[in-house]
């Protein structure tokens, strides 16, 4: 059985965070880059690479097996691809802490400092992560109670500076693209049946037959209805609401979904084939205000994901990144630590 002791610390300092977190002052500890006038220390990127190659095998070893470091990674591409996972590896890591460190870096910008109750609470959960580790996790992690207080620190701090940067940022927002309509609609699967491991049963020419009888009466139903969900609720058949627009399918079958933009309100599909089987869809309106107020706060939501992606990205570009390869070179992964 592969160990997964490493949960705990993953979990508490949320490494695969965007906005993870750093913090000024002077800190103990080989250099190995600068960023800006920002210090990196080795010991700080050799914690982080830990938790993060514990995160890939947890991830990847089942499909890449026991010298899983060594092989060719199948995601990322172009001349910058990395040649071996343990090179995505620490491509990656060095990626996160220049994240770290620039957010760290503006952290005045935005008055985001932590205040004394946020850093009893920082404190209070090394302290909780120190009792709750194995000696044995602490050591492969190089966590002392000290070290792990002053990460969550960084952490804490970076996703303070994150979030208020996100919220004194106010986005413009489409009308066009926030206000929805509502759509209805029902699928008549042709996949087959799956076990539970799933192993699939294709459907035969008879019973696939029957299915499309089966679709084409459904949608004969809705339109005399003029009501799918009342058609479903007659035939005990699933119906589904969807949200949508110009810009937006929903969630829908794409096809579906331009169905329904080209229909009048009110109308209903006559059958609709797909690979995934037979769709009806009714048009039921055009504009639903809840959903539209919904829509809108998630553009926005997304609008300042992407602000903070961009700033970040604008800041690389301003400080400039050296990395002292003699000291990175020296940190490997060799073996898998989750055997």
């Amino acid at each position: 059985m592969r160990k997964k002791g490493f949960l705990k610390l993953l979990a508490v300092l949320l490494l695969a965070a965007l906005c993870a977190g750093c913090s000024k002052g002077e800190k103990p500890g080989t250099t190995v880059a600068t960023l800006g006038t920002e210090i990196i220390t080795l010991e700080e990127a050799v914690f982080y690479m830990r938790m993060l190659q514990e995160q890939w095998e947890l991830a990847y070893f089942d499909s890449y097996g026991e010298d899983m470091w060594q092989k060719e990674p199948e995601f990322g591409e172009g001349e910058g691809k990395a040649k071996t996972l343990e090179e995505a590896l620490k491509i990656e890591v060095m990626s996160t802490l220049t994240e770290i460190h620039l957010l760290c870096a503006h952290t005045e910008d935005f008055g985001a400092e932590l205040t004394r109750e946020e850093r009893a609470a920082v404190a209070a959960r090394a302290k909780a992560f120190m009792e709750d580790n194995t000696p044995a996790v602490l050591e492969a992690a190089g966590a002392t109670k000290e070290t792990v207080e002053q990460f969550l620190l960084y952490n804490e701090q970076a996703a303070k500076t994150a979030r208020v940067l996100k919220e004194e940022y106010e986005p413009e927002i489409d009308e066009s693209k926030a206000r929805v309509g509502k759509m209805t609609y029902c699928l008549f699967a042709t996949t087959g049946t799956f076990d539970a491991e799933g192993n699939q049963t294709p459907f035969t020419q008879e019973e696939l037959d029957k299915i499309r009888e089966a679709a084409n009466a459904f949608a004969a139903r809705a339109k005399a209805l003029g009501d799918i969900t009342a058609a479903g609720a007659e035939t005990s058949h699933t119906v589904i609401d969807v949200y949508f627009n110009d810009y937006t399918d929903g969630g829908a079958h794409e096809l579906v979904a331009r169905t329904a933009r080209e229909m009048v309100t009110g109308g209903v599909s006559d059958v609709i084939e797909t690979q995934e089987g037979y769709y009806i869809v009714q048009r039921v309106s055009e504009y639903d205000e809840k959903e539209t107020r919904e829509r809108e706060e998630e553009l926005k939501f997304l609008a300042r994901e992407d602000y903070c992606e961009e700033m970040i990205e604008k800041w690389k570009e301003e400080t400039v990144l050296e990395i002292q390869e003699e000291v990175w070179d020296t940190v490997r992964v060799e073996e898998v630590l989750t055997k």
